[in-house]
């Protein structure tokens, strides 16, 4: 089988990965047109996302390991004022470009031919390759390829920014102002660095962040102007036409706020593998993987909306006491286990 990757984010590389390692595929290609433009801080990898790397490609679990920075518990802190709680489950997160180095060199080393370009034409693909996988995040080719695709706007304008300092735990930062509340969502990814997501109904620049949390923060380097937006949940059917395929963010997106955005991408390069390594028939295969994973995705989907939903109301519950507000924060108003989150 000859197959063709667009995307050299981390579904698309694992794909790849898992092709070759499996021996699924004889020949795969990578198109990634911006490799040394990754945007983004870091990205959280729950227990589950290295227990799939040591089941598939157990080297690549190890080196990614040593390159994470893991937290037991989660701090909230409100108008200054902290809390701290012990029961959030063990999460862990990556520089973001790091994961996407290890992931690159791992399928080097496998032997994917790794292209540092723009992708020809789908159709093009599609007539010269056995397999297409889309992996090309959220507006993917695919979009202009007959998949009907739905976004929507979920939760309040959010910024994606970064601290030049290592937090000790995955941390929830509150501030009231005259505009409404703020919320910080900060966790560290390396021994000098921490993702800072901020969400609030104004945009603010850097110096007003840094002077309203007491932070020095600083924007996305990969990103030219500090963008405030609100998240948007795609969603996509079907997953696949004829003999192209969606994994990750090109077939769906879940709000941020729960942190599953990757860990959902590995499991769909998984399942895709797979599923075609033990069929005959692609067609079949490709439909067992949108069956398999779909009631998945929109499981996570909808608690992304329930968490999103309680961002954007966060002014009903600001005023609780301290540690009501923070159970509150911690279970999304009873609907998430304690510690859920970014």
């Amino acid at each position: 089988m000859r197959v063709a990757v667009i995307g050299g984010g981390p579904a698309g590389l694992l794909t790849a990965l898992l092709f070759k390692k499996r021996g699924a595929a004889d020949h795969v290609v990578v198109w990634e047109r911006n490799r040394g433009g990754t945007a983004g801080f870091g990205v959280i990898l729950p227990p589950e996302s290295l227990d799939l790397l040591r089941g598939a490609v157990p080297h690549l679990a190890d080196t990614v390991a040593r390159h994470m920075v893991g937290w037991e518990k989660t701090s909230v802190s409100r108008n200054g004022e902290p809390w701290t709680t012990s029961a959030a489950p063990p999460m862990a997160a990556i520089a973001r470009s790091t994961l996407n180095r290890l992931l690159w060199e791992a399928c080097r080393a496998q032997g994917v031919v790794l292209r540092e370009r723009e992708a020809p034409k789908l159709s093009a693909l599609s007539s010269s390759y056995d397999l297409v996988v889309c992996a090309d995040g959220a507006g993917s080719l695919a979009d202009r390829a007959g998949f009907t695709t739905t976004v929507e706007e979920v939760g309040p304008p959010y910024a994606w920014l970064g601290l030049d300092q290592a937090l000790e735990t995955l941390t929830f930062l509150a501030e009231s102002t005259a505009d409404g509340c703020y919320v910080a969502h900060a966790y560290p990814f390396s021994d000098s660095a921490s993702t800072f997501l901020v969400e609030g109904r104004r945009a603010l620049d850097p110096d007003d962040l840094t002077l309203l949390f007491g932070l020095s923060v600083r924007p996305d380097p990969a990103r030219k102007d500090l963008i405030w937006r609100k998240f948007r949940e795609r969603t996509v059917r079907p997953w696949f036409r004829s003999n192209i395929v969606l994994v990750g963010d090109s077939a769906h997106t879940a709000h941020y706020s729960i942190g599953s955005g990757t860990h959902l991408a590995f499991e769909d390069a998984l399942v895709l593998v797979e599923t075609l390594a033990a069929a005959d028939d692609l067609p079949r295969a490709l439909s067992a993987y949108e069956e398999a994973r779909r009631p998945v995705v929109e499981r996570f989907q909808n608690l992304g909306r329930i968490s999103a939903d309680w961002f954007s109301q966060v002014e009903d519950v600001f005023d609780l006491p301290l540690s009501r507000f923070a159970a509150s924060l911690l279970t999304r108003g009873g609907r998430f286990g304690r510690g859920a989150g970014t």
